[in-house]
C-alpha cells in the first residue's frame, strides 16, 4: 500500500496533498478499467491512451478507421457505432475501484424503472440493465439468421430474428389484375334463363344497370373476369352461380340472390352489398374480399 506523510507540511496542505493524490489515483483507476473494457471488444485496437485529457484513440478493425473515446463514454463492451449515452454508461458500465455507487445514481435515475428511454433520450441508447452491450449493435449473423430463430436470450427479454409477413390473402394478390381484357360497355344486362350454362371468362364488363342475371336453373360460371354495374353486378333467382378470381362491383349491390338461388364464390372481390332472400345461399369458399 502506498503511504504518503506530511511531515513538515501545515495541516491545510497536506489535507490539499493529499486530495489531489486521491483524484489522480482515482483517474488512473477509471482508465485502467476503461481500457480494460475497451480491449475485450474484438471489432478495435486500442492504439494510444491520454492520461491527461482521459482519452483512447482507437482503430476499427474492420475498416481500419481511428476513432477518438472518453474514458466516461466506455460502456462494458463498447460498440464505437453506437454511441453511448450517461444512462447506459452508468447502468453497464463496471464501477471503479474506491468509487461509491451514488457516484453514478443521477444518471442511473434518468432513466424509468421500467427499462423504456427516459425523456429526451434516442430509443437506440435505451437499454435494460440486464441487455449485455454487444447486442446493441446488429451483427451481420444477424441479419442472416432464419426467421423466428433465437438470437439471444436472458432474464426478462428474448430476441428472435424477424418473420416475414405472408400477404392477407391470395385474393388480394390477384384482384389487382383479374383480367387484361379491354373494356366494354353495354346498355342492356346479361340474361341466361333456364337449364343452359354460361361461361363468361376474361372480360371486363360495364353497365349502365344491371349486368349479368341468372335465373330458372341457369347455370352461371364467371372466372377471370371484371363486372361493373350501375345497379346490380349479378343477380340470381333460382339458378346456381359460381364466381371465380373476379372482381364484381355494383351500386346497389354485388351480388342479390332469391329464389332457392346459389351463389359459390372463391378468391375474389365484392364491391356494394351482398343480398340473400328466403332459402338462397351465398357460399364463400375462402380468399373473397367483402366490400
Amino acid at each position: 500500500m502506498l503511504k504518503i506523510r506530511c511531515t513538515g507540511l501545515p495541516a491545510a496542505a497536506c489535507v490539499a496533498f493529499l486530495t489531489l493524490a486521491a483524484c489522480a489515483r482515482e483517474g488512473q483507476d477509471e482508465m485502467s478499467w476503461a481500457r480494460a473494457a475497451l480491449e475485450r471488444n474484438g471489432d478495435i485496437e486500442v492504439i494510444a491512451a491520454d492520461q491527461q485529457s482521459r482519452t483512447f484513440t482507437v482503430r476499427m478493425k474492420d475498416t481500419g478507421e481511428l476513432r477518438m473515446v472518453r474514458a466516461d463514454q466506455v460502456v462494458a463492451a463498447p460498440s464505437p457505432p453506437v454511441a453511448a449515452t450517461p444512462a447506459t454508461a452508468a447502468t453497464a458500465a463496471p464501477q471503479p475501484a474506491g468509487r461509491s455507487p451514488a457516484a453514478t445514481a443521477p444518471a442511473a435515475a434518468a432513466a424509468p424503472e421500467d427499462g423504456s428511454a427516459a425523456p429526451g433520450t434516442p430509443q437506440s441508447a435505451a437499454t435494460s440493465p440486464t441487455q449485455p452491450s454487444s447486442l446493441l449493435p446488429q451483427t451481420a449473423a444477424a441479419a442472416e439468421a432464419a426467421p423466428g430463430k433465437v438470437l439471444e436470450a436472458g432474464p426478462g427479454y428474448t430476441i428472435k430474428a424477424a418473420v416475414a409477413q405472408a400477404p392477407a390473402s391470395s385474393a388480394r394478390a390477384r384482384d389487382s389484375n383479374v383480367t387484361i381484357a379491354a373494356i366494354e360497355r353495354r346498355h342492356e344486362p346479361i340474361i341466361c334463363q333456364g337449364s343452359r350454362l354460361l361461361h363468361i371468362d376474361n372480360r371486363n364488363l360495364v353497365f349502365d344497370g344491371d349486368a349479368v342475371a341468372a335465373e330458372d336453373g341457369c347455370e352461371l360460371h364467371i372466372t377471370n373476369s371484371h363486372i361493373s354495374a350501375g345497379g346490380v353486378g349479378v343477380l340470381a333467382r333460382a339458378a346456381n352461380v359460381h364466381i371465380d378470381n373476379s372482381l364484381i362491383e355494383g351500386d346497389q349491390a354485388s351480388i342479390d340472390a332469391s329464389e332457392g338461388a346459389q351463389v359459390y364464390t372463391v378468391s375474389s372481390r365484392f364491391r356494394g352489398l351482398s343480398r340473400r332472400l328466403d332459402t338462397a345461399g351465398v357460399h364463400d369458399l375462402g380468399g373473397n374480399i367483402w366490400n
